[in-house]
């Protein structure tokens, strides 16, 4: 029965950390990526809708990195608190063990390790690629398109030029149209004198009358075919045609073990892909290896440890775990016999660091 309540009690308090720890740090790195999508929508003039989707997707890959941290955070707060209460001396006085303090600790570490071996395997990459898709497709879209009368408008390889165009119906007068990138042709041009213009998100459409056509021939520019019209409609798409390969982060680890079985691919390439897939697992089981490097220095920090010096001794851990997870996914990516462990180098640290701490600092 007492060591039911104790892990609720610890587990709880874990947790009360974890939630506001987590929530700062996502909310941080969200805000970086919620400036750049915000600034994206006003440049390409996108819609709401598109915002709300952009940040949406982008959510998993940000808890992701913030999960981590946060719960190494949340360790030594958690501990440190109980020292600075008294607590630690006090369930130590009551016969618990250390490893019997740990143990519920050891159980909410096991569970985020298994929602992010999943999350960084397979739902993330599947969230981060609609993410770059939605950037794709503000990105091939000209921009917000706003017509105007006596004026140039750029429309991708066509210029429209209108002389008095009715803001509210589209009705509009003397209209000109130049395609300069018309293949086989020096340039195309389309004149009316009356027409209307329908504005889409995606095109402009053009419902012309009493005009003309002319296209002036690339090997013969003597030659100038004109055709004469009394109702002509025609569409100018917003979107360019945009070819991209995909990124190592928009694959799922097993779209990734595919493509090294079966596909032809550069040594670097290879080695890109063993490396992101070690990373992936790296993080996912970096809570394990924060815990058991965490603990010992929290218990024998002694009882006028306050919860500034979890901050610090966090701050410090979570330095030299990327720092060395950087160093590892660099030999990695480098050299092909070290690119699947490379990125262990900070669990292997850890193991080492965490059984020296246990044995030496507490006796176990």
């Amino acid at each position: 029965m007492r060591v039911s309540i104790f892990s609720r009690y610890i587990a709880k308090s874990l947790l009360t950390f974890f939630a506001g720890v987590v929530g700062i740090l996502t909310f941080v790195i969200f805000m970086n990526h919620f400036i750049k999508v915000l600034d994206m929508a006003m440049t390409y003039g996108t819609s709401f809708g598109w915002i709300v989707s952009s940040l949406l997707n982008i959510l998993p890959d940000v808890f992701c990195l913030s999960a981590p941290m946060a719960f190494q955070i949340a360790i030594l707060l958690t501990l440190t608190n109980m020292s600075e209460q008294g607590e630690l001396i006090a369930l130590r006085a009551a016969g618990f063990s250390f490893k019997e303090m740990v143990r519920p600790l050891l159980i909410c570490a096991i569970i985020l390790s298994m929602l992010l071996v999943v999350m960084n395997n397979w739902l993330t990459p599947r969230s981060y690629r609609k993410f770059i898709n939605r950037k794709e497709e503000a990105y091939s879209k000209i921009t917000k398109v706003t017509l105007e009368p006596k004026t140039f408008l750029n429309l991708g390889d066509w210029d429209l030029y209108l002389d008095e165009l009715d803001s509210h119906s589209g009705a509009a007068r003397m209209i000109h149209l130049v395609n300069k990138n018309d293949s086989g042709a020096l340039s195309t041009k389309v004149n009316a004198s009356s027409g209307k213009i329908i504005l889409t998100d995606t095109a402009v459409g053009l419902q012309l009358k009493d005009g003309q056509m002319q296209r002036v021939a690339d090997k013969d520019p003597g030659s100038i075919i004109a055709a004469n019209f009394d109702n002509y409609t025609m569409s100018i798409s917003l979107l360019k045609a945009r070819n991209r390969r995909l990124r190592v982060g928009e694959m799922t680890t097993s779209k990734l073990l595919r493509r090294l079985h079966k596909d032809p691919l550069t040594d670097k390439v290879a080695n890109e892909y063993r490396s992101a897939i070690s990373m992936r697992n790296v993080l996912a089981l970096s809570p394990l290896i924060l815990l058991f490097v965490s603990c010992p220095i929290a218990f024998s920090l002694g009882k006028r440890t306050n919860k500034g010096w979890g901050m610090l001794w966090s701050v410090i851990i979570i330095f030299s775990f990327y720092l060395l997870m950087t160093l590892g996914l660099s030999l990695g990516k480098k050299y092909v016999w070290i690119s699947y462990p490379g990125p262990w180098l900070p669990l292997a640290v850890g193991l080492v660091i965490g059984h020296w701490l246990w044995k030496k600092r507490l006796n176990i």
